[in-house]
């Protein structure tokens, strides 16, 4: 499920882990809730909509708008972290391989950012598959 947590949570300037603290859940639950690897529960996600005063449909969609901001892309457009956790290769590592910094890999894979050409052939080449294959063609309608 996508969702606007983390959107909203640095919007506001929160760190993760006082957000987790809030809500009563590890930082380790609310970051797999907020890259989508894992389902918050309706308890969860009632706790959201009570701390961030928004509604449940605004917070847990597939939308990519919050408050007038656009996102460059979603978490759909590329397969970087599924591809990276995968080959079992840690975030900093990889940032490390590709000369970048972890927090601007972490936006890519996060789909928040969108990575130039160069940067996704260089992706590629060190996660050794096509280009495609991380960050496949959408076409705009």
């Amino acid at each position: 499920m996508k969702n606007k947590l983390s959107l909203l949570r640095r919007k506001k300037g929160i760190k993760q882990c006082d957000l987790a603290k809030s809500l009563n859940v590890s930082p380790s639950y609310l970051c797999k809730i907020e890259n989508g690897r894992l389902e918050p529960d309706e308890g969860f996600m009632n706790d959201c909509v009570d701390y961030f005063d928004e509604k449940k449909d605004f917070i847990f969609s597939s939308g990519t708008e919050l408050s007038g901001v656009a996102m460059s892309g979603s978490e759909s457009d590329n397969n970087l972290w599924k591809v990276r956790t995968g080959k079992k290769i840690k975030q900093n590592r990889l940032a490390e391989l590709l000369n970048c910094s972890p927090s601007y890999l972490s936006r890519i894979e996060k789909g928040v950012q969108k990575p130039n050409d160069e940067f996704q052939k260089k992706c590629a080449r060190v996660l050794k598959v096509k280009q495609t294959e991380l960050f496949p063609i959408h076409k705009t309608v």
